[in-house]
């Protein structure tokens, strides 16, 4: 069985919050302070007992702020579940129809106010007052590895530690004897050596003069002791043929978590097993990241011994080379924390179309575009020009993209709308603004279709605005007088002679948009990088004593939507 949905109420900063789980690997993404550790604590108060050292502690700070210690409550719905689950929980089992039923297990958590103590009441089911049963825990398996973790603690020798619960539980009963057997053995031999003989005979000739005939006892030197949990207490890691202590960190890391994975892979008597990961990219470098989150794919698509793997991360490597469907998106607007998983998302009413975008996203979904996920608002431009001119052209209008939190993501091209299925109601609630180009013959002609479509997706995505200029971003640019004397310094500062020509040909033209036009047809014949140019561009403008009124209208208003610069005000003010 696997979880499918974890529902939160008042718990730290969540309000309610519903997450839906993929089947296997589910890769939680979004900027600090969403509540993606809280949705972890959630999980590890409901999967993991009391008893267990992970297991969540409530505390009065856990309640949320501003509600007079409103109770906590929590519920996890499990699914894909066997007769034999269904019959072991059955105080747990909720009908879903169809003669199909689900696991559900609920939690309350009341703060007394007089002992300053949180107090925890669960049952299963969907009326309370019911209880878990008995032996509930017995069947989950659930391992929590903490963010920033010390590997070489889980890695020490000890009762605790990951090698030693991986090899209890790949060893059979009967074999536990060939561990003893081997143990007593090298004690004997041992025992026998010279030094080792020398050293306990001082060891009781002085405990006898210490205590005498009476009190000293007889003491014996032994390699181990010879009782299976101690012995394999004390494995530790060799790696090349050293200590695990003189490893790094992130290596460290990388055996502590396949200890653990192997832990849960060869434990089939746990009817759900499950692994809760809080930034899995801890001191690895990108190239181990991606084949760690490889390695945990793989081990959550498993057809004999599955695990459900959860993770949290800040990583965008992560989070764009994650399969599609295993991203679960939190993010936080007006105060209110907010989930959407990719899974479960519509993008088409059409399942053939639904699939095919699903593909596109994940395609488009580089390191840099998934930054969305992490983004408080999000700035989407078409090529690589605009993305690298925004940040100064909001400085010119008045602002920063910076300080107002905007995440500029280049679409490449006109890919809007393999994006915009993550925006709307119910999904990402962040403002998003597109500016594009309209695409028309002329200034004032009619703009393209694609542009128009874009437009028109504003009355179903409220947190969306689109803009476009009337041609072509460097058109629009180059309408503005003195804007213009600095494009031509960045041309020709490129193509010295076109660009000499150039500026006498544009100097000739009659009005600004006559201008504009001279300068987008010598741009698009001379086959400028749009990249060198931008930057050659912004360059010039960082030293430049360009004013509000000089950035283009469309632009100006698709950063007012966004709140990077100051709305209402007149230009220029």
């Amino acid at each position: 069985m696997r979880i499918r949905e974890l529902k939160i109420r008042n718990f730290r900063k969540i309000e309610h919050l519903i997450v839906a789980f993929p089947k296997g690997l589910s890769v939680i993404v979004g900027e600090n302070n969403t509540g993606k550790t809280t949705i972890i604590d959630a999980l590890r108060l409901m999967l993991m007992p009391g008893r267990d050292l992970d297991a969540l502690r409530i505390t009065e700070d856990d309640f949320r702020d501003g509600t007079d210690f409103a109770p906590i409550e929590i519920s996890c719905v499990f699914c894909d579940t066997t007769d034999i689950e269904e019959a072991h929980c059955q105080e747990c089992l909720v009908d879903i129809g169809e003669g199909k039923f689900e696991i559900r297990i609920n939690a309350r958590v009341e703060f007394n106010k007089d002992t300053r103590r949180a107090n925890v009441k669960m049952w299963g089911g969907e009326t309370e007052g019911g209880s878990l049963p008995s032996n509930f825990y017995d069947r989950l398996a659930t391992i929590y590895l903490q963010p920033l973790r010390d590997p070489e603690s889980g890695l020490r020798p000890g009762r605790s530690s990951q090698i030693s619960r991986l090899v209890n539980s790949l060893t059979q009963k009967e074999q536990r004897g060939e561990f003893e057997e081997i143990v007593k053995k090298a004690n004997d031999e041992i025992r026998v050596l010279k030094p080792v003989e020398g050293a306990r005979n001082e060891i009781n000739e002085q405990m006898l003069k210490i205590a005498g005939n009476e009190l000293s006892q007889q003491t014996d030197l032994v390699f181990t002791d010879p009782n299976f949990q101690r012995i394999i207490a004390g494995l530790q890691p060799l790696i090349a043929g050293l200590p695990f202590t003189l490893n790094g960190l992130g290596y460290n890391n990388l055996i502590f978590t396949a200890a653990t994975l192997g832990t849960l892979r060869k434990s089939p008597q746990f009817a759900f097993r499950c692994i809760l990961i809080e930034e899995p990219e801890a001191h690895l470098h990108p190239q181990l990241q991606l084949l760690l989150l490889s390695h945990l794919k793989q081990e959550t698509e498993s057809e004999n011994d599955p695990v459900q793997i959860i993770t949290s991360s800040h990583s965008p490597i992560l989070a764009s080379q994650a399969p599609v469907d295993s991203i679960v998106a939190v993010h936080e607007t007006k105060s209110k924390i907010s989930s959407i998983s990719i899974s479960a998302l519509k993008l088409a009413d059409d399942e053939k179309d639904a699939r095919r975008l699903k593909k596109k996203l994940e395609r488009f979904l580089d390191a840099t575009r998934a930054e969305l996920f992490f983004a408080r608002r999000v700035l989407m431009v078409e090529g690589i020009a605009e993305a690298l001119l925004m940040p100064v052209l909001a400085r010119l209008a008045g602002g920063s993209l910076k300080e107002s939190a905007v995440t500029v993501v280049n679409a490449d091209g006109i890919n809007f709308n393999a994006f915009l299925p993550l925006f709307g109601p119910g999904k990402l609630a962040i403002p998003v603004a597109i500016l594009t180009d309209g695409d028309a013959k002329a200034v004032g002609a009619e703009a393209s279709a694609t542009a128009k479509g874009l437009k028109a997706q504003e009355t179903s995505i409220a947190n969306l605005d689109v803009e476009y200029g009337a041609i072509t971003f460097e058109h629009e640019l180059a309408r503005s007088p003195r804007m213009l004397e600095l494009m031509l310094d960045a041309f020709e500062s490129l193509h010295p002679v076109i660009g000499k020509a150039l500026r006498t040909t544009t100097a000739s033209a009659a009005t600004a948009d006559e201008k504009a036009d001279v300068f987008l047809k010598q741009f698009k014949d001379t086959d400028v990088s749009k990249g060198s140019f931008a930057q050659e561009l912004s360059l010039l403008l960082e030293g430049s004593t360009l004013k509000a009124e000089d950035v283009p209208e469309y632009i100006r208003k698709s950063l007012e939507f966004l709140g990077a610069i100051p709305s209402g005000g007149s230009v220029g003010a």
